[in-house]
């Protein structure tokens, strides 16, 4: 009689090791975020203009300023965008720009071949970010309402009202 207890006792214990198995939750495994975001950006800064070729205006410029987002990318509605590039008024401009939010993440932009203009449609990506940006990858674009240069001042303030992209955070 114990020899069948302790074979009871056995099968008894791997089947409620089976049932356990089977109805335990699945190891927790993140997914990727994704999303849409839109909203407006207002940018200042100052441009430094170049000796280049006769006829072909050439500057370097540093722009920054508030981007609020109606849709936010990642649960972040409000960052400082920095940028910094060169324009060519033969090849457009292209700029590097670093979005930083309320608690310091930060996400990284490639701008290239769009004129610094009124009425020009920048596309931009998004190649990375720190903190819980890590990984992110992303593509937008957005419409200049407004370009202003001083020519006095070699300041230069723009203004979009049509930010709209998507986004993907490993």
């Amino acid at each position: 009689m114990p020899r069948q207890r302790g074979f009871s006792h056995s099968l008894k214990c791997a089947l409620l090791l089976v049932a356990f198995t089977i109805w335990l939750p699945a190891p927790f495994s993140a997914a990727a975020e994704e999303g849409a975001f839109t909203g407006t950006w207002i940018a200042s800064g100052e441009r430094q203009l170049q000796d280049f070729m006769a006829g072909r205006r050439v500057f370097t410029f540093r722009v920054n300023g508030h981007m609020n987002l109606k849709d936010p990318l990642g649960k972040v509605s409000d960052f400082w965008a920095e940028c910094s590039g060169l324009w060519d008024a033969a090849t457009g401009a292209t700029a590097r720009c670093v979005w930083r939010g309320e608690r310091g993440q930060e996400i990284f932009v490639v701008l290239d071949g769009q004129p610094l203009e009124t009425g020009v449609q920048v596309s931009g990506r998004i190649v990375g970010g720190t903190g819980r940006f890590e990984g992110i990858e992303g593509a937008f674009t957005f419409t200049w309402t407004s370009v202003f240069i001083n020519k006095d001042t070699s300041t230069l303030t723009g203004h979009t009202e049509n930010i709209a992209g998507t986004y993907r955070i490993p």
